[in-house]
């Protein structure tokens, strides 16, 4: 059974990335609305994010097939694994983005 400390761990560990994708998310919302996109760069934007929610889900998925059911604190650490492994591909998505576009200019 996993300590309440390694609970606070990933539950921390997941707030952390959720604010740096968000922090990075404005920045590439941002660079991509003030520019002039061809349809093709609009397509592969829409591309980007259903390849991310479809690995999203995958990985989730994969992640509940061993969800622990022995103990409350067992549970509550295992609901942490699950929402990381499905923000984990938005996340390495708009980090990649942020950084792309930082170099760019």
């Amino acid at each position: 059974m996993p300590l309440p400390v390694s609970a606070a761990l990933a539950w921390s560990n997941l707030g952390l990335q959720w604010m740096e994708m968000m922090a990075a998310s404005g920045q590439v919302i941002g660079r991509r609305t003030r520019r002039r996109n061809t349809p093709a760069q609009l397509f592969e934007m829409g591309n980007e994010k259903v390849q991310a929610a479809v690995e999203s889900s995958h990985r989730m998925s994969r992640q509940l097939m061993a969800f622990p059911t022995s103990g409350p604190m067992a549970m509550w650490n295992a609901w942490a694994r699950v929402l990381a492994s499905g923000v984990a591909p938005y996340h390495s998505r708009a980090t990649r983005n942020a950084r792309a576009g930082g170099r760019r200019r």
